[in-house]
């Protein structure tokens, strides 16, 4: 199973999602994730026999925002989302999109074929493609009686 770096705040500003909603009422954000702070996507990772599958969720960007690299097996995707709010804008009632730099980190638990991964972005969506080394991918065992 892949191991995610995991945000201990990311459970906080869940509660506060549902406190707001539940509530209805306009608190202040407790954890601004303004264009000083770091945020991390949404991110999702499966395994086949061949390869580990990451996607990440990065609406409003385009590849040139956007920065993959494999570090033993180690995926690091960075980047930066740009903010649609002009600083000379009159001030906005609520932002809830997260913009400036990112960096997720995802430890992929068998070695991979580094030179073989591909990454394509469609429709908001990062899709990176890691396969497994050879070594890695289960095997089929012929049982023979003896």
């Amino acid at each position: 199973m892949p191991v995610a770096h995991w945000n201990p705040w990311t459970e906080f500003e869940t509660f506060e999602h549902v406190l707001n909603r539940v509530l209805d009422l306009p608190f202040p954000r407790l954890f601004d994730n303004g264009p000083h702070e770091p945020w991390q996507p949404r991110t999702d990772i499966s395994a086949t026999d061949a390869a580990y599958v990451v996607e990440v969720d990065l609406p409003g960007m385009t590849i040139h925002d956007i920065s993959v690299r494999l570090e033993g097996t180690t995926v690091v995707i960075a980047g930066q989302r740009q903010s649609t709010h002009a600083e000379s804008a009159k001030p906005q009632a609520r932002v809830e999109r997260p913009c400036g730099t990112f960096q997720r980190a995802v430890t992929l638990p068998t070695t991979v074929k580094g030179d073989e991964v591909q990454a394509t972005y469609v429709n908001g969506v990062l899709t990176i493609t890691v396969p497994k080394a050879d070594a890695a991918r289960p095997r089929q065992i012929t049982v023979q009686a003896a």
